[in-house]
């Protein structure tokens, strides 16, 4: 079943002799429970892809597909995302003020979910991925591995079945990085679909897939199962 599509995407930013042309005429499917590595040089459009992908902003011309509801269509995004759609960003954007599992807890709270509730899965996610005893600290009293952890289990929480990841390696070291793309693989073996944007190919060869994006066109894609193992 494919999770989100993006047919003839394009993304111009300003106007006339100004214009940025961010993506040209990208399409690409991610199917449940396949994870789709995004690569290329800064500029090429990544993040934009990512950002097109999930809601958090709104083609050009073409048509992002997020299940059966075509993006353009949905009046509130927003509950789209909190409800279908997980976000790792470069920057986590974790809340300092909140604790560890107030963090967690947020989306499902601002959905609508009794405290109680979405502290129980909260819980549960953060013991998913090994982070539980941490729950009642606050992000500055946690190492960038531990944060980068808070902030997978915040994209995870619910019933998310679209998880976008923004380098959600960078800064790490190499083996908290491995870790977290174990995290990113289980979850995606268990059925939601993953896209990942990473400069280091020793993490994309945990995907299926490979995207080689170039001037904000995809250049090239390539199957890792055919040419390693992981």
């Amino acid at each position: 079943m494919t999770v989100v599509r993006l047919a003839e995407v394009a993304r111009v930013h300003g106007e006339g002799a100004a214009a940025v042309h961010a993506l040209k005429c990208v399409n690409l499917e991610v199917d449940a429970g396949e994870l789709v590595a995004v690569m290329g040089p800064s500029g090429s459009g990544k993040s934009t892809l990512l950002n097109l992908a999930g809601g958090l902003d709104r083609p050009t011309s073409g048509m992002v597909h997020i299940g059966e509801q075509d993006l353009a269509t949905l009046r509130d995004l927003a509950a789209l995302r909190r409800r279908r759609v997980g976000y790792v960003f470069q920057d986590l954007n974790l809340i300092t003020s909140l604790t560890v599992v107030e963090n967690v807890m947020l989306p499902r709270e601002l959905d609508g979910v009794r405290s109680r509730r979405a502290r129980q899965e909260a819980m549960a996610v953060l013991a998913e991925i090994d982070v539980a005893d941490l729950a009642d600290r606050f992000p500055g009293e946690l190492s960038g591995g531990q944060r980068q952890r808070v902030a997978i289990a915040r994209a995870l929480v619910g019933e998310r079945r679209l998880l976008l990841a923004d380098e959600p390696t960078g800064a790490l070291d190499t083996r908290t990085g491995d870790e977290i793309l174990q995290t990113l693989r289980a979850r995606c073996d268990a059925g939601a679909a993953v896209l990942l944007v990473t400069h280091e190919p020793r993490y994309a060869a945990w995907a299926d897939r490979v995207v080689f994006l170039r001037d904000g066109m995809i250049a090239d894609t390539t199957d890792v199962s055919l040419v390693s193992a992981r």
